[in-house]
């Protein structure tokens, strides 16, 4: 009896359990088409270029070698498509520093059949970080948002001192019809 109920308790602790999901871009998309997923949304997490460009001049074509440049350098830290054909994703790019230290952004985008972007949102954008630790806290968070758990005891006013999730805030939001970080 005694091995039937530890066997029944292990049964439910381990079905009750999250499945870990494979988020590892290599197991997705060969390296050709992680660069061409990059290129389609770096306009939205990168900064404007510093000449002329304004947010309604960002997909001019004579903005393309910017572009292209940063997107090279940004990495695709995870890419996860579910059943429902959401691309769940976080990307990392470098941050001004004294230090090599980069920041990342994890959101989720939907294509057409075509394959444009119909929806686009960043959930959070992380602090900047040195690499190891950006990673290990990056895959934490990613990990959660995919699983659609509750990222607010990463906000930093909630995390006791522990730097995560930058934006949002109490301050700024991501408008999804903009898709871009606004302040209230």
């Amino acid at each position: 009896m005694k091995n039937y109920l530890f066997l029944s308790f292990l049964f439910i602790l381990f079905s009750c359990q999250k499945e870990k999901i494979n988020s590892n871009p290599d197991n997705t998309l060969s390296k050709k088409q992680q660069e061409d997923f990059k290129l389609s949304i770096v306009r939205y997490f990168e900064k404007l270029p510093k000449k002329d460009a304004t947010h309604e001049t960002k997909f001019d074509t004579t903005h393309n070698s910017y572009y292209v440049k940063k997107a090279k350098s940004s990495d695709l830290l995870h890419l996860y498509i579910d059943a429902d054909s959401t691309y769940y994703f976080a990307v990392a790019k470098i941050a001004p520093s004294l230090k090599v230290k980069k920041v990342a952004t994890i959101g989720k985008l939907k294509k057409d059949k075509s394959g444009a972007i119909i929806s686009y949102e960043e959930a959070v954008r992380t602090w900047k970080m040195e690499e190891q630790e950006l990673k290990e806290k990056t895959n934490l968070l990613f990990e959660k948002y995919v699983n659609q758990e509750d990222l607010s005891p990463y906000y930093t006013a909630n995390s006791d001192g522990e730097f995560y999730i930058e934006f949002p805030d109490q301050n700024t939001f991501y408008n999804t019809e903009t898709r871009r970080w606004e302040t209230k």
